[in-house]
């Protein structure tokens, strides 16, 4: 079955790039070179040039990736392009490459839609020239320039000239970019539908205008970390882009809540994060929740916005009956009263209430909703046994739970929501300082789906808690136990034995050389001969 050929379409070599070597790539795509159409070799360092020549030989290749492989060169990429001339997806991120690689790129790659040259810092505007004036690149739709920031304001017109088939462009990290320099894609580009701009600081309300009147097709924006704008040129955005789906506007200090009102008749909305954006209100939520698109919303993000409280709650109640997943972490004004509505939404899957003034009729109030698979109630310091017994006790298929520095929630309630919720996978209880080593075996007895827990930063935990999860949670991948003073290097062997990685703050180091002593002491009576640094095996 392993020979049959037909089951060799596709190859990711990510998984084990460490043992990646050429004599394998080689092997690979020799054998299956009618069959192949998709390789991936991200992060693969020990590839050489020898071996991806092979690649060339795949002439069915369609998706090819690259990513972190340093040795790429023009050769390389020109024995590709001449054989696998269906090629439509090529990954280059992280690549360290010259203005050669972007020449052949534009002579032989004339079918390719998707480009990623993202962290790719080697190649200067002359070879950016090649977009322009070459055969091939011309049907690109999606294009991702994140982090280049070598390109200058030449450069970015000539790949608006060359692409102007572009439906997709990633401008993430080009700090030092323009107004002007996007304006070139947003002229010769019409047909734009996705567009980010993470940590673009440097563009304007200029920029931003430029997208309200030249992309009304535009569906997705994404804009991070950017204090320049204001709510003015985001509510015109919202004017003159009424098919906007996917909407990202976070980090902006200056976004209030005229901008969302330009939104209160777009359609289409089913993607809102607003995260960190902490002048926007209840007023300004309002005129999402309640337009057009109030009903059709999915996702709604509202992290750091301290003014939005329980009004919101009440509309988002009211309105969003497809909404699915919500967070609303950090605003003291969301609080018992406007959760209790959230618990009679059954489309809701995921509700993150991390910092809020939630307390125990809260949640009582969300075990009304038996279709919740992830909740986040960190740090919400009202929360007792109480609360967590009646809200778990009803919600029988979570699958992922974070009452993490919630002090309040001992043993008892740790009781319940390991026999309740017996299909979580990631559960995450780190500094809640009054469980001890009872409430991990109440996990391990009744939580045997495990993959990802978190019990760092609670003194009381012992080597016997580690006992526990090495005989019930069979499936554990993960283990944080950083900031657990008890519990001891050797446990923490025995249990990454069984495949778990755990993440632990005890500095083996240190623990192997023992401490440093002044020079005066350097000869004192040597370490006994049967003294040993760590700890005895303990079988029982």
């Amino acid at each position: 079955m392993v020979q049959d050929r037909s089951l060799w379409t596709q190859i990711d070599l990510q998984p084990i790039k460490e043992r990646t070597t050429d004599r394998l790539v080689a092997n690979l795509a020799h054998k299956f070179r009618s069959f192949l159409c998709n390789l991936n070799l991200r992060d693969c360092v020990r590839v050489t040039p020898s071996s991806l020549r092979y690649i060339g030989e795949c002439r069915n290749l369609q998706e090819l990736s690259l990513s972190g492989t340093k040795q790429i060169n023009a050769d390389v990429v020109n024995d590709i392009g001449l054989g696998c001339k269906n090629l439509l997806y090529l990954n280059l991120a992280g690549c360290s490459f010259d203005d050669g690689v972007l020449r052949v790129l534009a002579r032989h790659y004339v079918n390719i839609q998707y480009l990623s040259l993202a962290g790719c810092t080697g190649f200067t505007t002359a070879g950016v020239y090649y977009f322009m004036v070459g055969q091939g690149l011309h049907k690109l739709s999606h294009l991702d320039i994140s982090g280049c920031t070598q390109m200058t304001h030449e450069g970015m017109r000539y790949i608006a000239r060359g692409c102007p088939l572009l439906h997709s462009l990633v401008l993430n990290r080009l700090t030092h970019m323009k107004d002007e320099s996007l304006y070139f894609f947003t002229k010769y580009c019409p047909n734009l539908r996705a567009l980010h701009l993470r940590h673009a600081s440097s563009l304007t309300d200029t920029a931003f205008a430029h997208i309200a009147e030249n992309l009304p097709r535009l569906k997705t924006l994404c804009v991070e970390g950017n204090a320049k704008i204001t709510g003015a040129s985001i509510k015109m955005v919202g004017r003159g882009c009424p098919d906007l789906i996917h909407l990202f506007i976070i980090d902006c200090v200056h976004m209030c809540d005229l901008g969302l009102k330009g939104f209160s008749t777009t359609r289409g909305l089913r993607v809102v994060n607003l995260g960190d954006c902490v002048r926007i209100s209840d007023h300004g939520v309002r005129n999402i929740v309640d337009g057009p698109s109030g009903p059709m919303i999915r996702e709604l993000n509202l992290t750091n916005c301290l003014r939005v409280g329980d009004t919101t709650l009440f509309r988002v109640a009211q309105r969003c009956q497809s909404l699915a997943y919500v967070r609303f972490c950090y605003s003291e004004f969301v609080t018992d009263a406007g959760v209790e509505l959230l618990g009679n939404m059954q489309a809701l899957r995921s509700l993150d209430l991390s910092g809020c003034a939630v307390g125990d009729a809260g949640l009582a109030s969300l075990g009304n909703n038996p279709n919740f698979r992830n909740i986040a109630l960190s740090e919400c310091s009202q929360i007792t046994d109480v609360g967590i017994q009646k809200m778990c006790s009803r919600l029988l298929l979570l699958e992922t739970l974070d009452i993490s520095y919630c002090v309040n929630v001992t043993d008892y309630a740790t009781k319940f929501l390991a026999f309740s919720c017996r299909e979580l996978v990631r559960l995450n209880i780190a500094g809640c300082s009054q469980l001890t080593d009872t409430s991990v075996s109440y996990i391990s007895g009744g939580c045997h789906y495990l993959s990802h827990l978190n019990i760092s930063n609670i003194s009381n935990l012992t080597d016997k808690a580690l006992r526990f999860l090495r005989r019930g949670c069979k499936l554990l991948q993960r283990l944080n136990v950083t900031v657990c003073p008890n519990i001891t290097y050797g446990a923490i062997q025995r249990v990454e034995t069984g495949g778990c990685v755990v993440s632990h703050s005890i500095d083996i180091k240190e623990m192997k050389l023992g401490p440093i002593l002044p020079l005066s002491q350097t000869h004192k009576r040597p370490m006994s001969v049967g003294y040993s640094i760590f700890p005895i095996p303990n079988h029982a």
